[in-house]
């Protein structure tokens, strides 16, 4: 895969076409179907009082499956990590971004479409926790001088313009235009947002504290691959 290391670091995110190969898409979809089913069965295990027969999966705008949950990966599921996660180019990728030579995996998710539509998804946010996270200026400084220490995927088993970006925004704090906007409807257009158009098996990495939303949650078929690889 062709890694412009430049337009990441400018813009904040990088779409890389074919991250899966035609030829193993199949069976990636058929090995998503397969541990979703099996998450299935935990979720209408665990499902709350009141809640309907599916649990979360019936509930939540965005079911999204941790993979690394115990269960879930088998032989026949394993492709799911072989060819992705820790496939040679995916780390190639990952250490030529966070000019690292050993990346580490974090979080392997899957991000799945709701039983019913949820126009304007989660809003527009950044994925910056104040508990474990330095300040914005402080993130972005660091990102600048240094790069970045963690790197996010979506890669879509099915055709994809969910999310939408803010380039650039990782660099700094809002604009007063953007708190603006975001303060009157963060669920609406925000000047400079672009849709992200993924094909299948196409994928995006970004950083994490790009300004970022999941436009619309809908019906149509979501198997998105989610998560990232960091510096420890």
């Amino acid at each position: 895969m062709k890694v412009d290391r430049d337009q990441f670091m400018d813009q904040g995110y990088l779409v890389l076409r074919d991250v899966i190969p035609p030829d193993k898409l199949e069976a990636m979809r058929a090995s998503c179907e397969t541990i979703l089913e099996r998450q299935k069965v935990v979720w209408a295990r665990e499902r709350k009082p009141g809640d309907p027969a599916g649990g979360m999966y019936e509930t939540h705008r965005q079911p999204r499956v941790f993979i690394q949950q115990p269960g879930l990966i088998d032989d026949e599921t394993a492709n799911v990590i072989e060819d992705f996660w820790v496939a040679d180019e995916t780390l190639d990728t990952a250490s030529r971004l966070l000019a690292n030579p050993e990346p580490n995996v974090t979080q392997m998710m899957m991000m799945c479409n709701p039983v019913r539509d949820y126009p304007g998804g989660t809003g527009w946010h950044r994925d910056v926790h104040p508990v474990d996270m330095a300040p914005m200026d402080a993130l972005a400084a660091d990102f600048m001088e240094n790069g970045p220490r963690y790197t996010q995927w979506n890669v879509p088993m099915y055709d994809d313009s969910v999310l939408w970006v803010v380039p650039g925004s990782h660099r700094r704090r809002n604009t007063e235009q953007e708190n603006a906007e975001l303060i009157n409807d963060r669920k609406a257009s925000v000047t400079g947002g672009i849709s992200v158009e993924l094909n299948a098996g196409d994928g995006v990495i970004y950083s994490n504290f790009l300004i970022h939303t999941g436009s619309n949650y809908t019906t149509k078929v979501r198997r998105t691959l989610h998560g990232g690889h960091a510096i420890f």
